[in-house]
């Protein structure tokens, strides 16, 4: 999922939204922290906590089917902070530090494996807010849509749901088994990355019109085998159950947009919820205020708040002005520290002191689990895809990143440099030991940079513009389709709001300089960015003639696993900028069908070692979420896969 600037989301995760996209663009992930700042607690207490949004995630869509029509919608402020405080996923996960399954907060049992089956056992204490049980009905009205109306999911792949399971049933009342249809399959990733994207949707949703009866719709109740859709693009229903599925998923999508934010809260739909939040309401500029479910049957904490309120900011600073001089009506108790205004951790520590102007906040770091990149556009239209295509030149341009820079500079220490498609931290099983103790072999080096271009056909002219001398296919040549006389000239988009974003994207323009590649810098909203990446109404729809593009980071969620299907395979929906290799795919093909943990870890491994030296993207650092809670307010460690459960939250007597 896409976050944005430096939270989860899917892009540059901003705490953490992305887009989600799958975009889930970043934000919030393992912690701990450490009390700093001067005085003691001064929290009001009681029963309301407001959390401040970071730049440019805000929530405006409530259907839990991530859509693919806009990708904009699939963010982390959309998924994590909103549907799924309403709407809890099949599997739920995050324990700590560690993106691994979390059973405890899971609506199911950890499904079962035999051969190719797998049997789902839904618990049975969970209920709709309307009354009726959330059961195995539930999940396979999901995945009977999943089925009619794949074209319109973000997270689509040929090779996954709803392609690789047949006869999906409802076995008993709380007991859902699907068949797989791959030949061979990684149950962890199967679990991982397929499973974890269901979310049971209630028979209330099971309708086509505004006074359709609960399951008149008739997609809950189809079998999923006669759900059948026309082979090729645009994938239309032919059989009666997958036009049934399609109304509905149509009415839904509809009715998740009519009548704009306010609208969403006074709808019967999105009113029945199995999560522990209810909405109460949401305004156009995405201040959301939501109230506990109290027939909520999952763990909570005694003496948890009862009221959360969401507050959307335009900009870093806007936020810290609040944190620091709260204005009449407007308080945040919980919110985050923007890094340039961090005082540096001692070493080995993980957070500092908190500045003397936030004294009544509690200071706590988070890494979420989640990539930091900005992709390529290899088929842009402008010229420059054929330049992106040379390896040569992504090494080059990777010399020109300066992370440990901008690690000790505008992130103030608060962050860890990104040297592959898997995040050096969390720690976890999936990264190749051989990239993890190699560090990055891409630290600053203009000359390496100015080597490499000049090794293959390029006239390098620091502070000038270099250009192509060399045409051609051969040894010290461009490359395919770069003729003589090109220029090393770009433009990169990067998302506005957030101060050490902005710092890092004029310092890689100023190095870039100095190897005589022009890079100009364009400053966008992140809806912007991620509108001209991933396309968005009122965006060019070719999504083509962008050449970089700087947002943030990838959650890893719904895809917990980061085995490449989603963002580096060729044709991934979420793959922003095209990148295909044969090889690469190969790889990835590998680790979805390891068959034992064993061949799981060494097809993971091998890959990552391939990838991270192909440089597929530019690689970005990995930026921590500050978080400020005030004091007398216990929130925990937050979540690794950036979800957050303030049921839990409680001010301390």
């Amino acid at each position: 999922m896409r976050s944005g600037g430096h939270r989860r989301g899917g892009a540059v995760a901003a705490c953490c939204a992305a887009v989600g996209l799958a975009l889930l663009l970043a934000a919030c992930g393992p912690a701990s922290g450490s009390s700093s700042g001067a005085a003691p607690g001064a929290s009001g207490g009681g029963n309301t906590v407001t959390y401040a949004m970071q730049p440019g995630n805000h929530a405006n869509y409530p259907f839990p089917f991530f859509t693919g029509a806009n990708l904009s919608y699939d963010t982390v402020a959309n998924v994590d902070f909103f549907q799924y405080l309403m709407y809890r996923p099949l599997y739920w996960f995050g324990t700590g530090v560690n993106p691994y399954l979390n059973t405890k907060l899971s609506l199911a049992e950890p499904p079962v494996y035999r051969g190719h089956r797998v049997t789902i056992r839904l618990k049975q204490n969970y209920k709709w807010s309307n009354g009726e049980p959330v059961d195995a009905r539930d999940v396979v009205f999901w995945m009977n849509m999943m089925n009619a109306a794949a074209q319109n999911y973000a997270f689509y792949s040929p090779k996954g749901l709803p392609a690789d399971v047949t006869n999906v049933r409802a076995a008993s009342k709380y007991v859902v088994t699907m068949d797989i249809t791959t030949p061979t399959f990684s149950q962890s990733w199967f679990t991982n990355n397929e499973l974890s994207q269901i979310t049971p949707m209630p028979m209330a949703w099971d309708v086509s019109s505004r006074t359709g009866a609960p399951g008149s719709g008739g997609c809950a109740k189809a079998r999923f085998s006669s759900i059948e859709t026309s082979p090729q693009p645009p994938y239309a229903p032919i059989s009666a159950s997958a036009k049934a599925c399609v109304a509905v998923y149509d009415y839904l999508a509809a009715q998740a947009l009519k009548g704009g934010a306010s609208a969403v809260a006074s709808s019967p739909l999105w009113s029945i919820v199995d999560g522990p939040w209810k909405l109460q309401s949401i305004d156009s500029q995405g201040k959301v205020v939501m109230t506990f479910n109290k027939q909520y049957a999952g763990a909570v904490t005694p003496g948890h708040i009862t009221t959360f309120t969401e507050l959307p900011y335009t900009s870093e600073q806007a936020e810290y002005n609040v944190l620091q001089d709260p204005t009449a009506g407007q308080t945040i108790d919980v919110g985050y520290l923007p890094t340039v205004d961090a005082p540096a951790p001692a070493a080995g520590a993980l957070v500092g002191a908190n500045p003397s102007t936030l004294a009544n906040y509690q200071l706590s770091a988070q890494y979420i689990w989640q990539l930091s990149y900005m992709p390529y556009n290899f088929k842009n239209t402008t010229g420059q895809g054929a330049i992106f295509d040379q390896l040569y030149f992504r090494q080059a341009f990777q010399y020109l990143v300066d992370q440990e820079g901008v690690i000790n500079g505008p992130l103030h220490g608060y962050g860890k440099p990104t040297v592959g498609p898997i995040a050096l931290y969390p720690p976890t099983t999936y990264l190749s030991q051989q990239v993890k103790s190699s560090g990055d072999p891409w630290s600053l080096n203009i000359k390496a940079a100015e080597n490499k271009l000049s090794q293959h056909g390029w006239k390098v002219r620091p502070n000038g513009l270099d250009t192509c001398v060399h045409a051609g296919t051969g040894a010290g040549e461009c490359g395919a389709h770069i003729p003589a006389g090109t220029p090393l000239k770009f433009t990169m988009m990067y998302a506005s709001g957030i101060d050490w974003m902005q710092s890092g994207a004029r310092e890689l323009a100023s190095n870039a300089s100095l190897a005589g590649i022009k890079l100009t810098p364009v400053q966008e909203t992140f809806d912007a960015v991620v509108g001209n990446v991933f396309g968005a109404p009122g965006y060019p729809k070719c999504m083509c003639k962008w050449q970089l593009a700087l947002w943030g980071s990838w959650t890893y969620a719904p895809d917990y696993l980061p085995t490449g299907d989603t963002l580096f395979q060729g044709g991934a929906l979420n793959n922003a900028g095209n990148y295909n290799d044969p090889t690469d795919n190969q790889m990835i093909d590998a680790t979805l069908q390891a068959t034992t943990p064993g061949e799981f870890d060494k097809a993971m491994h091998t890959w990552d070692s391939y990838v991270t030296s192909q440089l597929p993207v530019v690689y970005e650092p990995d930026q921590a979420t500050l978080i400020e809670a005030v004091k007398g307010l216990e929130i925990g460690p937050q979540n690794s896969a950036d979800t957050i459960t303030p049921e839990d939250w409680h001010y301390l007597k």
